[in-house]
């Protein structure tokens, strides 16, 4: 069996005040049950160039622990063809951070 995660953006559609039954965390707060239970109320999109943290059960816990490549990410001033390099930079920052956190974190668990 082979494994991949996958980032995406879910989103709640359900304008409604009762929720479908598939609904294990209310209207509004999407997550992986609204796909598993074909939700007819979910869309989704992918996530290009993010760097998060999930916590339980694989969600995003709040807006501070993601981020994704954007907005002043890409300066207006700078030549459109030089984006593939910003996102190349981007991916080289985000890989090593990844490995600092997982470093950092065995370094205190050993101060335990």
């Amino acid at each position: 069996m082979k494994l991949r995660h996958v980032l995406l953006e879910v989103y709640c559609e359900n304008n409604t005040s009762r929720p479908p039954l598939c609904c294990k965390d209310g209207i509004g707060n999407p997550g992986y049950h609204c796909l598993s239970e074909n939700c007819p109320n979910v869309s989704y999109t992918y996530a290009p160039h993010e760097f998060a943290y999930a916590g339980e059960f694989g969600v995003v816990p709040d807006s501070k622990a993601w981020i994704g490549f954007g907005g002043d990410m890409f300066p207006v001033d700078k030549d459109e063809n030089m984006e593939s390099e910003f996102k190349e930079l981007w991916e080289r920052i985000c890989r090593q951070k990844i490995q600092e956190a997982y470093e950092e974190y065995m370094k205190k668990m050993e101060e335990i």
